[in-house]
């Protein structure tokens, strides 16, 4: 890996990006002085401050100083179909003029409608909604303890399902083989009942199994890992996955919050040929509103049932926003469009995600720096929309875990995280985990010009060797 002055270089992009957000920076000074840190969300908060009052319309972002990007955060990856469609933005306009939308307390016809296209594409028998990933997460863990009548949680080093106790063990501290809670205030009873187990490796996933199987409620698992690097389970890993949550009798549960109607309009559970006993949604699914659900095997959500046997009963009772109506409803628009142009878009959007995955690569490489992106897998799918951008410190073939990602001796996290999400903004490009999500509202001129962009960083970044 080519060896920078990131200080220096990362002082120059930072001028830079001074210089053409002054209002921004003036918003930003007045919201620390009342929130933590300026705001609720420490990934929106991005280096040196964030912009803001964004306008948003299909691939576009424009802030309050004027500045224009193509944006490929999309709304935490949620954004499928671009920001704002036209077709939900409408919709929603006429449903709230109808005096519906808002919190009422009353379930409605699109909840309804809502979990039979879930269902009917996931083949889950029963579903649950709430209004977070986090929240899904949380009870889908819970309904395991509660069915299994066990203490154990398994999950994957680097997998990030929500900043719930259950699963805030092992996310990013990996590197020199720690395995910490990653949030103060929680109990060591919960610290010990979480257990972890490295990803695409069996070996090791078979030996945990041996040692604590028969004390596990659930592995918990990203078939596609999100914030740990846009990677995907190796076939032969899921499948086994499923045969030692079987042979041991702890549930498996998909967290598809990210992966969910995100390269086909259905879960990665079907392109797998795998049935979770629980899996967990959010993003997509909400048609950008508020949502998660939890999808699964009847005989385990029913423990949430009012009526369920008190021993064993779940209180996943919902919260004041749950189902909320405008949610419901722009949801199910969303998926309906989604399953009506299923063939267009996805492939669309995963053939500009290979071009932009294959040509970053060899930009990079022109340069002399250690690049590999991620986010495909040809043995499971042949085109993927997510691309994430890892320096490498050596040379490798490819990035198969988080450990990897978040292994500061072998990924130059710094360089992906803040210098080129920098230096992208400043070119015009709102980029997350190296790149991002590409939506349907992206064209083939725009991921071109972010790849022009990438090149002239490239050249830039090599004023700054040491």
């Amino acid at each position: 890996m080519i060896k920078l002055d990131k200080e220096r270089l990362y002082q120059d992009l930072k001028e830079k990006y001074i210089r053409k957000h002054k209002k921004s920076e003036a918003f930003f000074r007045q919201a620390k002085q009342r929130q933590v840190r300026g705001g609720s969300h420490n990934l929106r908060l991005n280096v040196p401050f964030p912009f803001y009052d964004v306008r948003c319309q299909g691939s576009r972002v424009t802030d309050v100083d004027g500045n224009s990007y193509v944006d490929f955060w999309q709304g935490h990856f949620a954004n499928v179909l671009g920001h704002n469609p036209k077709f939900i933005r409408e919709a929603l306009h006429d449903y709230l003029q109808n005096g519906e939308g808002l919190v009422t307390g009353f379930p409605g016809q699109y909840q309804i409608q809502l979990a039979e296209l879930i269902t009917q594409q996931t083949g889950a028998e029963r579903i649950r909604f709430t209004t977070s990933g986090t929240l899904a997460s949380m009870y889908s863990i819970i309904l395991s303890k509660a069915f299994t009548q066990r203490e154990l949680v398994l999950k994957i080093k680097g997998g990030w399902h929500g900043a719930q106790p259950y699963v805030l063990k092992g996310i990013t501290s990996l590197s020199g083989g720690q395995e910490l809670m990653e949030s103060a205030g929680l109990s060591q009873h919960i610290d010990s009942s979480i257990i972890l187990t490295r990803f695409n490796d069996t070996d090791d996933l078979e030996e945990k199994f041996r040692l604590y199987g028969d004390r596990l409620a659930c592995l918990i698992i990203e078939p596609f890992v999100g914030a740990g690097g846009f990677i995907f389970g190796h076939r032969e890993y899921i499948k086994r996955a499923r045969e030692l949550t079987h042979q041991y009798g702890a549930l498996l549960i998909f967290d598809e919050v990210v992966s969910g109607f995100r390269f086909h309009a259905g879960g990665l559970q079907s392109v797998y040929g795998i049935n979770p006993d629980l899996s967990i949604f959010g993003k997509a699914i909400g048609g950008g509103m508020p949502v998660s659900a939890v999808a699964g095997r009847e005989d385990v959500l029913m423990l949430c049932d009012s009526e369920a046997p008190l021993r064993s009963r779940v209180k996943f009772d919902g919260g004041t926003f749950s189902a909320l109506p405008a949610s419901m409803y722009a949801g199910t628009l969303y998926l309906k469009y989604l399953i009506d142009y299923a063939d267009k878009i996805y492939i669309q959007i995963g053939q500009l995600g290979n071009k932009a995955r294959n040509q970053i690569e060899q930009i990079f490489k022109n340069q002399g720096f250690n690049v590999l992106c991620t986010g495909l897998d040809a043995e499971v799918i042949p085109e993927s929309s997510l691309v994430g951008v890892h320096f490498l410190h050596e040379s490798a073939d490819r990035i198969t875990s988080p450990e990897q990602v978040w292994d500061t001796d072998k990924c130059d996290t710094e360089m992906r995280e803040k210098i080129l999400r920098l230096a992208m903004i400043n070119e015009g490009f709102n980029i997350f985990h190296g790149y991002g999500g590409i939506s349907y509202a992206h064209t083939d001129e725009e991921i071109q010009a972010s790849l022009d962009a990438i090149d002239r960083i490239a050249r830039f970044f090599l004023k700054f060797k040491k």
